[in-house]
């Protein structure tokens, strides 16, 4: 027999929180520098389990208040430090970090009806560096935005499928998806050439007030197509100070506006989750093990710095077994190339008497070469990591997690080089 698993509300469930403290070597490559991308995930991701889970404590069995007030709450509180725009822009933030590239996160000004809030205070010279240096990177800048919050919905949907939180995330849910997919979709409106004037105009020739890119996605098509253009190539800004750093949909080519548009098509694939309409999994007996058994499955759209991935995401669980399985489909202009992902959580190991939570991955991948759009050849690459959790009390524990890769684009990794990361922090049950 198979059963849904619908919407429920458990005043005494669980929410779970994290905190990395240490993500080296992403802290220390240039001097000391946070958040990364894993540090800033799991401050979004702790803020809203914390503050879902609170608000349903307060009101009790007044259920559909205490939806009320969570979707009031994130939608007052999205543009806020530590909310899913913070998130967003601290992702940004990261790819620049990773090259020693100084950046301010103007959510810290607090302007919760902002029109469009920057990345400011970066230099023209860096971000000339960046291209010159790092053709991928600079594409990855542009779409590492929508990567952080996708990224959030994914792990707030694990901590309910595996680790039975039961915070009333729908809200955020459809405020991401939907305002993800209306960005990448809105790249091409020619009225994104007048947004960018007056942007410019606003901006003037104070340097420093700058985003880093404007339309996330227009800058990100034109830097993709354009691997080898000098970033100075962009013109001088209209003011006449620095470059023109804002990509219009005017800048592109007809072939560039049909791949984002393209894009904005794809994107419609975030909206096939069953948790975005309150279906958490399915129950079944398992014909083999005739034990219970949870399932359930999502589909995915993420740009990449070559292009983008489309995967099909299943989560599997039956009693001690947590499994968490990506199957993607990479592709940049030339083909498509395979990938797998695969991930057990929270296996128990008893390690001289003492418990632990272990959660071992591992991933292959074939993906472009050099991460660039346009070859047709591809590297195998893949990755490896092993995080282990230790219980300290009831509600708090400790974790370590030693994760390598080779190079290659990995979603929340903002190492496409090859790289070995030591992560240490802290977790808190809420109850």
């Amino acid at each position: 027999m198979i059963t849904a698993s619908p919407l429920a509300a458990q005043d005494d469930a669980p929410a779970r929180l994290e905190l990395p403290l240490l993500d080296a070597p992403y802290n220390f490559a240039h001097g000391y520098r946070a958040p990364s991308m894993q540090q800033s995930l799991s401050v979004t991701t702790g803020f809203y389990e914390a503050s879902h889970y609170g608000i349903q404590k307060a009101w009790g069995e007044r259920k559909w208040l205490a939806r009320g007030s969570i979707l009031l709450f994130d939608y007052f509180t999205f543009t806020l430090p530590f909310g899913g725009v913070w998130l967003h822009e601290e992702y940004h933030r990261a790819v620049m970090g990773h090259r020693g590239i100084d950046s301010f996160n103007d959510v810290y000004k607090f302007n919760v009806f902002a029109e469009a809030i920057a990345v400011s205070r970066v230099k023209d010279e860096d971000l000339i560096r960046l291209k010159r240096d790092h053709p991928a990177e600079q594409v990855r800048l542009g779409a590492a935005g929508i990567e952080g919050e996708q990224q959030l919905v994914l792990q707030l949907e694990k901590n309910r499928f595996f680790r039975g939180t039961r915070g009333w995330h729908l809200p955020l849910y459809w405020l991401t998806t939907l305002g993800n997919w209306g960005y990448v979709f809105s790249g091409t409106f020619p009225e994104v050439n007048e947004w960018t004037e007056e942007f410019n105009q606003q901006d003037g020739a104070n340097v420093p007030v700058r985003d880093f890119t404007g339309h996330d996605f227009t800058a990100w098509a034109y830097d993709l197509f354009r691997p080898g253009e000098p970033y100075e190539a962009r013109g001088v800004h209209p003011s006449g100070v620095g470059i023109d750093r804002y990509r219009k949909p005017a800048d592109l080519t007809a072939e560039e506006l049909d791949f984002l548009e393209l894009q904005g098509r794809l994107a419609l694939l975030n909206f096939l989750d069953p948790n975005l309409f309150g279906i958490y999994g399915f129950t079944f007996t398992s014909p083999f093990s005739g034990r219970p058994t949870k399932v359930n499955a999502r589909a995915g759209h993420m740009l990449t710095s070559f292009g983008y991935t489309v995967d099909a995401n299943i989560f599997l669980k039956q009693e001690d077994l947590n499994l968490f399985v990506v199957l993607h489909s990479y592709a940049n202009g030339a083909r498509r190339f395979p990938g797998v992902d695969a991930q057990v959580l929270d296996l128990p190991v008893a390690i001289g008497g003492k418990q632990f939570m272990v959660s071992p991955r591992a991933a292959m991948w074939l993906q472009p070469q050099d991460q660039q759009f346009r070859p047709t050849s591809g590297t195998v690459g893949g990755l490896a990591a092993i995080r282990v959790d230790h219980p300290l009390a009831a509600r708090f524990g400790s974790y370590m997690e030693l994760e390598g890769k080779t190079a290659g684009w990995v979603a929340g990794n903002v190492h496409l080089d090859a790289n070995l990361s030591l992560r240490l922090g802290v977790t808190s049950s809420l109850r």
